[in-house]
């Protein structure tokens, strides 16, 4: 019997830590700190979005 998915959700939390975080070791303005969080996000939903479309096609 086979499972469709009609909706998937992926939630993400990223927490900056002020002491360790990338974003205040380089010096990063806000704007490119935001820039790279959704670059990792699209990727990400690129990914799954491939891996679900390579099940369907089996």
């Amino acid at each position: 019997m086979a499972i469709e998915i009609k909706e998937l959700r992926i939630k993400v939390t990223v927490v900056e830590n002020e002491v360790h975080s990338f974003a205040s070791e380089s010096k990063m303005n806000s704007q490119k700190w935001q820039e790279m969080k959704s670059a990792i996000v699209k990727e990400c939903t690129t990914k799954v979005l491939e891996k679900i479309k390579e099940r369907s096609e089996r």
